[in-house]
């Protein structure tokens, strides 16, 4: 039998499982007779263009432990575009060093580069098995149900907006509305996750996802509504909100992201929104933006998530050794728990999944409960919290309360 060489990258922005996933990709290839050396691939496929990589077949058991548990991403993420020129030289350089698996862990874009890769290769009849591996905070990865790394974002994104809702009710009387905005580009699968710990008793408390178009007067006439039954406004954004011409809203790209090819980065919708409810209300109102905790939080990590990514990891390497190349790992929802299976490259490859508009209520602003449902198990139990409105059914009046003498009184 002849022993080759596995490669291994990430790319995009980290996850708080992706080290997850690492983990269980060495964990399984070490387990295979035909894979001699485990190599990682430093920034992506940087990596392979600077000839950085870092060896990885003998890392002991403590340190895959501790791994397994560490957020972000050890090998260093990746944004940087491949001209067709560069994937000539990825596949010159896998071949030069006798790699015969390959496995991308990363988002849309990444299988789209996945794709790419085994297409050269092909192309020059280079036996190089090519896996995708998915991963990604969005959870815009099309054919998979969730993507690894969701879960964990959506848990912190449910726990941080909670917290958030509870903390503007308690000050509502010196700040009435809080814009939150959370990650996810385009989709708002993200921002959707806010709803799943709200409680009952708040969920009037909008949301706006970039799936459905923004009318700045309707946002102000529903703000208005929610403020005078409520006497605060938690509302709660996706990133990528745009108008109903198409344009972002009161979004700019980000420094250095708008015209290099990769997925454009922008900010600023939650302080645009902000100061139209300033402008338009009245009402002290502030932009709260969730920031990168959303995809790197280790106290925050969904049990069902981190498992998950572990397990795809190893079904990448069972992938690549049957000779499988040419697909992505996914996970098919079965009740509460997923299936692990695949699906070939050219079915997600640059594909963006939205929000399924049988998920969201776009009259009410809120989730519907079947999207509860499904991301329930995804995110791991959450402890309940007391709202005021399940003990404070009226106000009563000092006075009152006690036949018109006042304790100090008695």
């Amino acid at each position: 039998m002849k022993y080759r060489s596995m490669f291994v990258a990430q790319s995009g922005g980290p996850t708080s499982v992706i080290n997850s996933t690492l983990a269980g990709i060495i964990t399984a290839a070490r387990q295979q007779l035909q894979v001699d050396r485990i190599y990682g691939l430093i920034h992506g496929l940087e990596g392979a263009l600077r000839k950085e990589s870092i060896d990885l077949t003998n890392l002991n058991q403590e340190e895959l432990v501790k791994l397994r548990h560490t957020p972000a991403a050890i090998l260093g993420g990746s944004r940087f575009p491949l001209t067709d020129e560069d994937i000539s030289k990825v596949v010159k350089f896998f071949k030069e060093k006798e790699c015969h698996y390959f496995l991308f862990i990363g988002g849309n874009g990444t299988m789209d580069t996945c794709l790419r890769l085994q297409n050269a290769c092909r192309e020059i009849n280079v036996d190089i098995e090519i896996i995708g591996v998915p991963k990604t905070v969005d959870n815009d990865l099309e054919v998979t149900d969730h993507a690894p790394g969701y879960g964990s974002a959506a848990r912190y994104v449910t726990l941080s907006v909670r917290d958030q809702a509870l903390d503007l009710q308690a000050m509502q009387r010196f700040e009435q509305v809080r814009i939150v905005e959370t990650m996810g580009r385009l989709v708002g699968w993200l921002a959707a996750a806010s709803f799943l710990a709200m409680g009952a008793t708040t969920t009037i408390n909008p949301l706006f996802i970039p799936e459905v178009p923004v009318d700045e007067d309707e946002f102000i006439t529903h703000i208005d509504r929610v403020y005078r039954e409520q006497g605060y406004v938690l509302a709660v954004i996706g990133e990528g909100l745009h108008n109903k011409k198409g344009e972002p809203l009161g979004n700019k790209p980000f420094a250095g992201m708008a015209d290099n090819g990769c997925h454009t980065v922008r900010t600023g919708a939650a302080e645009y929104l902000a100061q139209l409810v300033n402008t338009k209300l009245g009402l002290r109102a502030r932009a709260q933006i969730l920031g990168m905790n959303q995809r790197s939080f280790a106290a925050c990590v969904s049990p069902i998530d981190e498992e998950e990514a572990f397990q795809v990891g190893q079904a990448a390497v069972r992938l690549a050794i049957q000779g499988s190349g040419g697909q992505m790992v996914t996970l098919v929802r079965k009740g509460d728990s997923s299936d692990i299976s695949s699906t070939p490259l050219e079915k997600v490859a640059g594909i963006e999944k939205k929000v399924p508009l049988h998920y969201y209520d776009p009259v009410n602003k809120r989730v519907t409960p079947e999207f509860v449902t499904w991301l329930t198990p995804l995110v791991g139990e959450i402890s309940p919290v007391l709202w005021r409105e399940e003990i404070q059914k009226t106000i009563i009046p000092a006075y009152a309360a006690c036949g018109g003498v006042t304790n100090s009184g008695r």
